[in-house]
């Protein structure tokens, strides 16, 4: 059976993630510490022997931390996460994972 690593993130746009730690650092050191994690994972993902695959919350990014040729790219559907993580499971059954 093929393997499969899901990512749920969202677009790294200013004032739109990490919300909670911008109300004590700001805006902008809260969009510097999202895209170190953004990274982080990214990085760490591509040791990974598994395809990968990374939802975004709004539009699919090209040629961005997500390398094109190591990640699938799709967009999360609209609902609660239990929606988007269903849906995320359905597509990646779909696919023969």
């Amino acid at each position: 059976m093929k393997e499969l690593v899901i990512v749920f993130a969202k677009n790294p746009e200013l004032g739109k993630c990490k919300t909670r730690l911008a109300k004590s650092i700001g805006d902008e050191k809260a969009l510097e510490v999202y895209k170190t994690l953004l990274r982080h994972t990214a990085e760490t993902l591509t040791e990974v022997e598994a395809d990968r695959v990374v939802f975004y919350s709004e539009t699919i990014q090209h040629h961005d931390l997500w390398d094109d040729n190591v990640f699938q790219k799709q967009v999360q559907i609209q609902g609660h996460l239990g929606e988007k993580m269903e849906a995320a499971f359905e597509w990646g059954f779909a696919q023969g994972y």
